[in-house]
This record gives structure tokens, C-alpha cells and sequence, in this order.
């Protein structure tokens, strides 16, 4: 997006839903054999519910970007039927578990749970855990030390 990426990191790329060519994709993995399809976005909820409006052959959409903690997935009618539209929230919060069952080469069903990631009882990974901790330690050394001095008056304008 051009707030998060300005033009100058990303020059020769360009955002949006391309109906036409996510169209092709879908066409063609359905075309190899593809039982089920399933796009990750990272469009957000609004823009992943009109891709999923537009797009025939895609099963579910799992997004993210406005991180949503969607407790069951929206069912988004489109030309070739109904796609699955969920986000699972932010920053490891939650963990969206989508379950399918295919019979006859389609989607018969599914079954679908936001569960909560409760951290406190996970076991850190020693490896980040210490590199945390170096990373932490730097700032820490800095404290009670001035890092700049302003020998004018500040002002809010």
C-alpha cells in the first residue's frame, strides 16, 4: 500500500484485486487438479470480502492487514457460488483453524475455530529469547545517559 510502502522501495509493483489474473490462477491450479482452493491475502477484511464477491473457483480467503478476529467466516456469494472470507486477528492472538471435507473433488463442508493463543503457557524458544535479550541489552546501557541536548525552547505549533 503507498502509506505502508512508498513508491521509492517498491517501483515496479502495483496493488490491487486484478480480477483478471487472480481469475487465470484460480482457473489454472482448478485446472491441474486443485480439489480446493484457498487464497492468503494480506488485502484486509473490506478488500478481501470484494475480491471474494468477484472471483469464481476460490473455497476460502484467510486475510489479514486490519487484523480482524473474525469468530466464524463470512460466506461471500460470487458467480461460481460461495467463498469463505476470516481473519484470525494480529500478533499471534489467535490461530484460525479452517477444516475441510472433500468428497466428489469439492468442498462439502467445513469447520472452522478461532482458538486463543494463551503465550503464557507456550515455552519460549531459547534461540529468540536470547536474542531478545541482546537486543534489549543496548538500550538498557544508554539509560540515565543524555543522548541530546536542546539549548533552545521547544514549541507545539
Amino acid at each position: 500500500t503507498p502509506i505502508a510502502n512508498p513508491r521509492y522501495m517498491v517501483a515496479d509493483w502495483s496493488f490491487g484485486i486484478r480480477d483478471n489474473e487472480m481469475q487465470e490462477v484460480v482457473d489454472e491450479a482448478r485446472g491441474k487438479g486443485a480439489q480446493v482452493v484457498v487464497v492468503l491475502s494480506h488485502n484486509g477484511m473490506d478488500v478481501d470480502i470484494k475480491m471474494a464477491s468477484r472471483l469464481r473457483g476460490v473455497d476460502a480467503i484467510l486475510g489479514g492487514h486490519t487484523h480482524d478476529g473474525v469468530p466464524q467466516p463470512l460466506l461471500v456469494a460470487n458467480p461460481g457460488g460461495k467463498t469463505l472470507v476470516t481473519n484470525a486477528g494480529s500478533n499471534g492472538k489467535f490461530l484460525g483453524v479452517l477444516d475441510f471435507d472433500v468428497r466428489g473433488g469439492r468442498v462439502a463442508d467445513y469447520r472452522y475455530r478461532l482458538l486463543p493463543v494463551f503465550s503464557n503457557l507456550l515455552p519460549a524458544d531459547p534461540g529468540m529469547s536470547a536474542l531478545i535479550d541482546r537486543v534489549r541489552a543496548v538500550p538498557r546501557k544508554a539509560r540515565g545517559r543524555a543522548r541530546g541536548l536542546r539549548y533552545a525552547a521547544l514549541s507545539a505549533r
